[in-house]
């Protein structure tokens, strides 16, 4: 028997998930070198373990990310003096031949147009091969993690300045890539695939394997993105430069705000039925509000002409934070282009494998001391502190039986999506509600609890099993209703008990 790493539950030996939390397992077989010396011993769709080579070279140091159909390591290259790499992997893993096809096709694709690009914002590629049935890329390592995981770390939203920015950056990148010629559409744009570089003040683009060369000739191109951040042309192969500007958009809103375009992909962005980006967060800027709203209009013509137009228009833009908030530009450097960190012991501390008293040097991945400042290994500066997240509002887990609390979760973010973990799908809810849901009653994305006016408000997305409050079902998905302090939310046959701080 084994135990799950992350939560302690037990887990079969060809288990490759907690059924508890989720959590990718690693096989614990005897690990050799792959493709150097002794082969490998592991499942075909294992995780690879610290320690194992790949072609000879590449050192396993760790797993930083991935999804269903592989995972992204940081790695050593013994070749030249320990040079940190980022290795991404694709496994095959597809019984349908032709799906097999699209996969490797897009995998490849992604290793060719890397290798032609040359931004500061788009990352070198440095190899690419085969190996025991999976597609390696290497690439650039990049330290400072992704906008999603900032996201998350600094409890829910961003300051305008900090955002903006990123967006002058990404605007930059997308403008080179519109200009080639062909042009190269990038179409899945989201605070997932932007990364951070502290050590060089700069976003990073990365997942390039549905990004296209378009001919402008070339119809019914029909590759999408991810809902919510894809515009409405996209899923039907209408794609075109002004698609990443919407995604774009999309990405700032949500940055901004802390809304989820994902919870109401198609109409969040329907102003005319929906809260506008000041509703949401009172302390943006009018000008602000009026970039994003032209930026994710649903017409391109709508939108603006071109990346560049953009980025002059954001250029504009920062030279009025300057002028009006230019006490907190420091703050806003160091949030954008900081290492953040969780202190340990705080309340997401355990979700993002943060040890109390050791954390991990973010740039070689060695164990230090939580208060160092500097690594003892490779001398990189280590992450900056942000203050802990304090929820107002917490949601109770009670027994079906004896009405008991289970569990709580706490809602720290101005919008909590409420639902069942798929790390096949990569999709990891803000409340997961997966360890007391024995009979998968929770859909994957079931309802959202969000601040808005001074107090919280629920609503039903479109699940197979419905949301009640107090016994009643809501009306319909996707139609907002009050919570109150002590209302009784029944997601699947999970029952949830909703207390607010400010009125208990």
């Amino acid at each position: 028997m084994k135990f799950c790493a992350r939560c302690g539950s037990p887990v079969q030996p060809e288990d490759l998930f907690c059924g508890e939390c989720g959590a990718r397992q690693v096989f614990s077989g005897s690990f050799g070198e792959v493709g150097g010396g002794r082969p490998g011993v592991f499942a075909p769709l294992a995780e690879l373990p610290p320690g194992a080579v790949l072609r000879g070279r590449y050192e396993i140091v760790r797993r930083v990310g991935g999804g269903g159909m592989g995972n992204v390591y940081q790695a050593r290259d013994r070749h030249l003096n320990g040079a940190v790499r980022a290795v991404k992997e694709m496994i095959e893993m597809f019984s349908d031949p032709a799906l097999r096809e699209k996969a490797i096709l897009d995998f490849q694709r992604e290793a060719r147009l890397l290798a032609s690009l040359r931004h500061p914002s788009i990352p070198i590629i440095y190899d690419h091969f085969v190996e025991g049935g999976r597609y390696y890329l290497v690439m650039e390592f990049i330290s400072g993690g992704d906008l999603a995981t900032r996201l998350q770390l600094v409890g829910g939203r961003f300051d305008e300045l900090t955002v903006t920015l990123w967006a002058l950056q990404i605007c930059d990148v997308l403008d080179y890539l519109h200009t080639r010629q062909p042009p190269i559409i990038y179409r899945d744009l989201k605070p997932a695939n932007i990364m951070i570089d502290p050590g060089a003040n700069r976003v990073v683009l990365i997942d390039f394997g549905i990004a296209r060369v378009v001919a402008p000739q070339e119809k019914g191109v029909t590759a999408v993105g991810t809902m919510g951040y894809a515009p409405p042309e996209l899923f039907s192969g209408q794609v075109e430069p002004r698609s990443d500007i919407y995604s774009l958009g999309a990405t700032m809103f949500h940055l901004l705000t802390g809304v989820d375009p994902r919870d109401q992909p198609l109409l969040i962005f329907d102003f005319t039925r929906n809260p506008t980006p000041r509703q949401y967060n009172p302390e943006l800027t009018p000008q602000m509000e009026r970039l994003l709203m032209r930026a994710v209009a649903y017409a391109p013509e709508d939108r603006f002409a071109s990346a560049r137009e953009m980025k002059s228009a954001l250029d504009e833009h920062l030279a009025f934070l300057r002028e009006q908030r230019g006490d907190r530009l420091e703050h806003a450097y160091r949030m954008a282009f900081g290492d953040l960190v969780r202190r340990a012991g705080s309340e997401v501390a355990p979700r993002l494998d943060v040890a109390v008293g050791m954390v991990y040097c973010s740039y070689c991945g060695m164990s230090i001391g939580a208060d160092d400042l500097y690594c003892a290994y490779c001398g990189a500066r280590q992450p900056i502190e942000v203050e802990p997240m304090r929820a107002s509002a917490y949601l109770f887990v009670l027994d079906p039986r004896s009405g008991e609390v289970r569990a709580t979760q706490a809602l720290l973010k101005e919008s909590n999506l409420i639902g069942r973990a798929d790390p096949i799908s990569g999709i990891f809810p803000d409340v997961d509600l997966s360890p007391y849901d024995p009979g998968a009653t929770v859909s994957r994305r079931h309802a959202r609890i969000w601040r808005a006016e001074g107090g919280y408000w629920i609503e039903d997305l479109a699940s197979v099993n419905g949301t009640l409050v107090n016994g009643r079902r809501l009306l319909s998905p996707r139609t907002p209703q009050a919570l109150r302090d002590g209302d009784r939310v029944q997601i699947g046959e999970v029952s949830l008990l909703f207390r607010h701080e400010g009125q208990w």
